[in-house]
C-alpha cells in the first residue's frame, strides 16, 4: 500500500485506490479497503450474465455495449454489457461485462450495491429505474443469485 500526503496533510491511499478500481471490486466505503475481495468472474459468467440477458439488461435499449463500438451502446447509466444471449461472447467480453457489473456491487454492503438496488422495485426498497422494474421483490430467485454473488467474494 502507498501512502502519499496531499497538500493539505491528508493521506491519500494511491495504491489501494488503483487496485481496488483494477480489481472490479465496485463501491467501498473510505476505510474498508482492506477488506474486500475480488467478484468471482467464474460465477459471473456461469450464473450472473445468464440473469443479465434474460432479464434484457445487455439489450440495445438498455445497457447494451456494441461488439463493434464498445465505446457506443443504450442510454444506461454506467453500467454497459456486451448481449451475449443472441450469440456468444468472447472472454474479454464476458470479461467486461463482469468488471462493469462489478463496479455497481458493494462488497461491503451487498444489499446496498446499485446492481441490486437500481432494478429492484421501490415498493420493496429500491431506487429508481428508468428501466423500469426488473425485480418485484427481494425474493426473487435471480436477485438472490445477484446478491450471493457480491456476498461471497474470493
Amino acid at each position: 500500500m502507498t501512502i502519499r500526503r496531499g497538500p493539505d496533510g491528508a493521506a491519500i491511499l494511491v495504491a489501494v485506490t488503483l487496485a481496488c478500481f483494477g480489481a472490479g471490486c465496485g463501491q467501498v466505503d473510505p476505510g474498508q479497503e482492506e477488506a474486500i475481495g475480488q467478484l468471482d468472474p467464474i460465477t459471473f459468467a456461469v450464473t450472473i450474465q445468464p440473469v443479465l440477458d434474460a432479464r434484457g439488461c445487455s439489450q440495445s435499449g438498455c445497457h447494451y455495449r456494441d461488439k463493434n463500438d464498445p465505446n457506443s451502446g443504450g442510454p444506461g447509466g454506467s453500467l454497459r454489457m456486451f448481449d451475449c444471449s443472441g450469440s456468444s461472447c468472447t472472454p474479454e467480453q464476458v470479461l467486461a461485462n463482469h468488471d462493469s457489473a462489478a463496479g455497481m456491487a458493494n462488497i461491503t454492503d451487498p444489499k446496498s450495491s446499485k446492481l441490486l438496488t437500481k432494478p429492484l422495485a421501490q415498493s420493496a426498497g429500491g431506487i429508481q429505474h428508468l428501466g423500469g422494474d426488473i425485480f418485484l421483490s427481494t425474493a426473487d430467485p435471480d436477485y438472490a443469485a445477484i446478491l450471493g454473488w457480491i456476498q461471497n467474494p474470493i
